[in-house]
């Protein structure tokens, strides 16, 4: 395979998002919260009032869940889990936790309003584990409504972009432990498998090309140096 194919099929390999994978992000002011030990840069600092944005990324293969289940207007996974990571960011301060396996967590998505016209749409990401220090991280987000339809189908792959407006949403985050800090937000925005564009790779030429331009340019270079010397 030629050098440019390699160069763009890692790049796309690179950026590639796990397939068995969603990304729950939501942004919006706290409404509530208290960050006792400074795990957002201040200790004893009142987070009322606050931006924030929360990124759950959690694995949604059921066969990683202890419990599975779903029918044509529901699917969720719940119970122990695998590892997650929870990437929270609080008036510019930001913290990721990556946690090696879940205590408890649920992924569930209803889209019975989008497709049926009835019922609710409902989407929910909650993981809950142990860091390595021991501390506790629990983040948990939902969104759901029962007039105005927003999940369009049971893919937990989808890209979804909401304001929040006409929805009933709700934010959470806890660490006990050595690190201790809390909020929580209604009303937020929120984005699924938020998924960043990515510039298509250059098109490198060939070694062999790029000498036969060096080649050409020197030609080129020579005949103008050629007709200068003969108008003088």
């Amino acid at each position: 395979m030629k050098m440019k194919k390699l160069f763009a099929a890692f790049a796309l390999s690179a950026c590639a998002l796990d397939a068995s994978a969603w990304m729950v992000t939501f942004s919006g002011t706290i409404d509530y919260g208290f960050d006792n030990t400074g795990v957002f840069g201040t200790p004893g600092l009142n987070l009322v009032g606050l931006s924030f944005t929360q990124s759950i990324t959690a694995n949604t293969d059921p066969t990683q869940w202890t419990i599975a289940s779903g029918n044509s207007f529901f699917q969720e996974m719940s119970g122990f889990g695998p590892a997650f990571t929870n990437t929270v960011t609080v008036n510019g301060h930001s913290v990721t936790f990556d946690i090696d396996a879940t205590s408890y967590g649920r992924q569930t998505l209803f889209d019975q309003l989008s497709t049926q016209n009835a019922g609710q749409d409902l989407l929910w990401t909650e993981q809950r584990g142990l860091a390595d220090n021991g501390d506790v991280v629990w983040g948990q987000q939902y969104a759901f409504s029962n007039t105005s339809p927003f999940v369009p189908s049971l893919d937990f792959n989808q890209s979804i972009d909401h304001s929040g407006a006409g929805l009933t949403s709700y934010a959470h985050f806890t660490i006990t432990g050595a690190r201790n800090a809390h909020f929580y937000s209604y009303n937020n925005s929120f984005v699924i498998n938020d998924i960043p564009v990515v510039n298509p790779p250059v098109d490198v030429p060939e070694p062999s090309v790029l000498g036969l331009l060096m080649s050409a340019l020197g030609l080129v270079g020579l005949v103008r140096l050629r007709k200068s010397r003969k108008t003088v």
